[in-house]
C-alpha cells in the first residue's frame, strides 16, 4: 500500500482569478479556524499525533499547491508522503475533508465550499486523526491516505501527462469563429 500514496491534482486550464481569490479566502478562514481550534488545550491534546513533527498549515500548502499546478501545466502528481512537506498528506487531507478539493473519479480539481466553520475543521481533523496506525513503541502515524483515492506514482505520472497532453490538444485545436 506504501506505493499507493499519490494523488492527481487539477484546476482549470483557464486562468480564474475570481475562483482562485475565492479559494484562498476560504483557506485562509479555514487557516483561522484551525489555529482557533488548536488553542483548546483539550482538542490540541486529542489531535498531537497530527502535530508531532510540524503543525499542518493550509494556508502553506494553498500557496504550495497553486505554484505547484501553475509549474506543472495545471495538472499534478503529488506525493502525499514528501519528504519535503512532511505534513503535506495532512494538509491535503484536511482540505478534502473541508471542500476545497472534490473527487472527480480520476482527480481531485479545487473547489470552493460554500462554509467553512470551527466545527467542521475540528471533524476533518478528527477524521485524520482516525486514520492513525500503531507503528509500535506508542507511536501513532496518520495515514491520511486512507480517506483520499489514491494511486501509484507511475500511474498518477501517466494520467497527469494525458491530462496534460489532452489540454494542449484542446488549446491548440481551430476554433470555429463563423457566427451563427
Amino acid at each position: 500500500m506504501d506505493d499507493f500514496v499519490h494523488v492527481l491534482i487539477e484546476m482549470t486550464s483557464e486562468p480564474d482569478c475570481r475562483f482562485i481569490g475565492s479559494w484562498l479566502l476560504k483557506v485562509a478562514e479555514a487557516q483561522t479556524f484551525w489555529s482557533e481550534a488548536l488553542s483548546d488545550p483539550d482538542f490540541e491534546n486529542r489531535v498531537t499525533d497530527l502535530c508531532a513533527y510540524c503543525e499542518p498549515s493550509l494556508e502553506c500548502a494553498a500557496l504550495e499547491i497553486l505554484c505547484a499546478l501553475k509549474q506543472r501545466h495545471h495538472v499534478m502528481a503529488a506525493d502525499l508522503n514528501d519528504i519535503k512537506s512532511s505534513v503535506f498528506g495532512i494538509e491535503f487531507g484536511m482540505m478534502v475533508q473541508l471542500g476545497f478539493f472534490a473527487f472527480n473519479g480520476r482527480s481531485y480539481q479545487i473547489t470552493v465550499p460554500e462554509t467553512v466553520t470551527l466545527e467542521s475543521v475540528q471533524q476533518a481533523t478528527l477524521n485524520l486523526i482516525a486514520t492513525a496506525k500503531d507503528v509500535g513503541d506508542g507511536v501513532e502515524v496518520v495515514q491520511p491516505e486512507r480517506l483520499l483515492h489514491t494511486l501509484a506514482e507511475t500511474e498518477a505520472e501517466a494520467w497527469r501527462s494525458r491530462l496534460v497532453a489532452m489540454r494542449r490538444f484542446s488549446a491548440d485545436a481551430p476554433r470555429d469563429r463563423t457566427l451563427q
